[in-house]
């Protein structure tokens, strides 16, 4: 149960990972391109920020579905957890000591 929560935090964290740096990759081609352009810092920093929001307006989206799934099957996974304490991974076969937490 752990493994599954954590692949699928893994993949959320990355997908974020992987936007983030799409934006990035276009921030600093734009930048590039308008100070070669010749535009003034405050303008290309208004241009940027619009930009950006556009970006993650796309990104939302396109990848909204997916996240929203992911986010679905995390929350699942955590109610799961925490209802269903055996899928934990825990064996009955432990001594008391064991699973009481008590250390001999």
């Amino acid at each position: 149960m752990n493994h599954a929560i954590e692949t699928i935090s893994a993949i959320i964290v990355t997908l974020f990972g992987l936007v983030m740096e799409a934006i990035g990759t276009v921030d600093a081609a734009l930048a590039a391109l308008m100070t070669s352009a010749g535009l003034p810092p405050n303008l290309q920093v208004i241009v940027l920020i619009v930009v950006a929001v556009l970006l993650i307006i796309f990104a939302i989206r396109v990848l909204g579905g997916v996240f929203g799934v992911l986010l679905i099957v995390l929350l699942l996974l955590l109610v799961m957890h925490r209802l269903v304490p055996e899928l934990n991974g825990a064996h009955s076969n432990d001594g008391p000591a064991q699973q009481s937490g008590l250390q001999i």
